[in-house]
């Protein structure tokens, strides 16, 4: 009788879990193993900045367990071996880099691995993205753990209730990553072409004076304090599931385009994939009759890429152009153009006054 009493705990148990992703090998889990043979690249490169062992302590020292190695290529801490790890301690900081930038494909793109020992021993910590090693942008977050009572620095979380924060699985599993929610929030960020990717120890008081705070503005209750020369989030690696790539062909496999015509509107936006490929998916805007804006990935240097301009929508007047990667270059006199940004550019056409075009498109080859 006891058997079914207990069952019926379990199931009540699951009942009030959390709605996010559940632990590792557990049916609706989203954890990366590190074996997962789609994980093509690994951080080659990059810093580490430590933290305090105790961040409400005036005397504590900084983490110091492991070095930058140690969160460089595979990930390899797991049940079996737990000390192949950089601690970066309370707030500390890893800031990696990869052989070739990370780009956005259908799915999950990369992947933060931890060294949990358990499901529920979790150490968390904030994901921020860089498409130039400068401007950082970060993953929104959610802690729905609550924040009435500390967990201690031995004591359990549940993978449910957290969402966008690495380290909510055990070693071995990584949490993932898609830079598709990056490109929605933020338009600045060139997702096709991410070069940095930072770790950051959340500090998991409940006081606020210390504490880390979700995207909601929610505190994120997580062991506290570690005060341990281990202390804080324990990074193992950061593993990528692509790669920026070198040629149309190439960008066409990625992101498993089934149709290789240069003119295929796969996005239904009015966006041949051939210009997709030099904008990154963004389209033109067209402030009142004589200012037009669009996106450019200069570093795609295989094709020849342009704006122009029509009367009739019958015939076409190139306005300018950029040939192999080549700088923008001017073809109608009428046109001046302002370019910002350094391989992402914001392009903005300005035409005289008077000028005859009232229709825009962008072309490549």
């Amino acid at each position: 009788m006891m058997r079914f009493i207990l069952i019926g705990i379990a199931v009540c148990a699951s009942v009030v879990a959390g709605p996010f992703a559940p632990p590792a090998e557990i049916l609706g889990s989203d954890a990366i193993a590190a074996d997962n043979p789609q994980l093509i690249q690994w951080a080659v490169g990059g810093t580490i900045s430590r933290g305090p062992t105790n961040l409400s302590s005036t005397t504590s020292l900084n983490a110091s367990y492991g070095t930058l190695a140690d969160a460089l290529g595979p990930a390899d801490a797991d049940a079996n071996d737990f000390f192949s790890v950089v601690s970066q301690g309370d707030g500390g900081s890893a800031n990696l880099v990869f052989a070739k930038p990370i780009q956005d494909i259908p799915g999950m793109d990369f992947a933060v691995f931890e060294n949990g020992f358990q499901d529920d021993f979790l150490e968390l910590a904030h994901v921020e993205v860089s498409s130039n090693g400068i401007n950082y942008f970060r993953f929104p977050s959610i802690s729905l753990t609550q924040t009435t009572t500390q967990v201690g620095a031995f004591g359990s979380l549940d993978a449910t209730n957290l969402h966008n924060l690495a380290g909510k699985y055990r070693g071995g599993f990584g949490t993932p990553f898609d830079l598709l929610e990056m490109k929605k929030l933020y338009p600045e960020l060139d997702t096709q072409r991410v070069t940095h990717v930072r770790i950051i120890d959340v500090v998991g008081s409940i006081n606020p004076v210390f504490g880390t705070r979700d995207s909601t503005g929610n505190l994120i209750n997580d062991l506290f304090p570690t005060d341990f020369f281990t202390g804080g989030f324990d990074l193992d690696a950061v593993g990528a599931f692509s790669e920026l790539p070198s040629t149309f062909g190439e960008w066409l496999t990625s992101q498993g385009r089934i149709t290789t015509s240069p003119r295929e509107d796969f996005t239904g936006l009015g966006v041949p994939q051939r210009v997709e490929y030099f904008t990154g998916g963004s389209n033109l805007k067209v402030e009142g009759v004589n200012k037009i804006t669009f996106d450019w990935l200069s570093y795609r240097t295989d094709g020849h890429f342009w704006i122009e301009g029509s009367v009739d929508l019958k015939n076409w007047q190139v306005l300018a152009e950029s040939v192999g990667g080549g700088a923008m270059a001017i073809i109608d006199q009428g046109a001046n153009l302002t370019i910002s940004g350094t391989t992402k550019k914001r392009v903005l056409v300005n035409m005289e006054q008077g000028s005859p075009y009232r229709y825009f498109r962008l072309g490549a080859e």
